[in-house]
């Protein structure tokens, strides 16, 4: 039985497009690298817009983003030969009503070929029920099968430490979203007495995967190999 993800595809593009023209409108945000701002600005705008009851969770995640040639992305760093997770390799998501969303998902191919990983990874959303995690990374077998867990002390250690300027930037996505299809409004970043506020606009990659693609990230699959290849990402500061 197919269910249905916390949020439709335009509203998911909606949100994670304008987390990533915020940061990039910035001109020194690292935005591959801000799965931190991503989730925190995601959580406030479910919060606020939706409503909803979002957390923001880190730790170590894990997902297998090519069965065939079993390529899994790990998040965290390997330390004698452990996955492990600490404010020098983590990464950062939402977790709602049962599910898991990754608003950063889109641009999780730029941030493998940062790292000189040649996967090939499509921009989708990614939107995982929780109860379908696995419960250890051997298990994971399938596109779409992942493992997550989260520190709590680690999130609220990583959210004490953000400066006044990350917290500035959750305000503008705040003030500046809508819900499709409504319009955004109108608005500027920063400014100081030599230069003039600088207009954001929404320029994000637009989310484009078939429908089967779609279906295997948002719910995952059930059998197949143990996967032979890992590739390991580490999220930081958003500067």
């Amino acid at each position: 039985m197919t269910r249905r993800p916390l949020l439709p595809l335009s509203n998911y593009q909606r949100i994670y497009q304008v987390i990533y023209s915020v940061l990039e409108a910035t001109g020194i945000a690292t935005t591959h690298r801000a799965c931190l701002f991503f989730a925190t600005a995601g959580v406030t705008i479910l919060r606020k817009h939706y409503g909803l009851p979002a957390t923001f969770s880190a730790g170590t995640l894990a997902l297998m983003v090519d069965e065939k040639k079993a390529n899994v992305v790990v998040y965290g760093r390997q330390e004698d030969g452990e996955w492990v997770y600490d404010t020098n390799g983590f990464h950062a998501w939402v977790e709602c009503n049962g599910w898991l969303v990754d608003f950063m998902a889109p641009i999780m191919g730029v941030a493998l070929k940062e790292d000189g990983i040649n996967f090939d990874v499509p921009r989708n959303m990614l939107q995982k029920p929780l109860a379908d995690r696995k419960q250890d990374l051997r298990e994971i077998q399938h596109v779409g099968d992942f493992y997550c867990y989260s520190d709590k002390a680690l999130a609220e250690s990583l959210i004490d430490s953000q400066q006044l300027e990350f917290m500035d930037l959750l305000h503008v996505c705040e003030t500046w979203f809508r819900k499709p299809p409504k319009a955004l409004p109108s608005i500027a970043l920063g400014g100081t007495d030599v230069q003039a506020p600088k207009p954001l606009v929404l320029k994000a990659p637009s989310i484009g995967v078939s429908g089967s693609q779609r279906h295997l990230f948002e719910m995952g699959c059930q059998f197949g190999l143990i996967p032979s290849v890992v590739a390991k990402l580490r999220r930081q500061k958003i500067f």
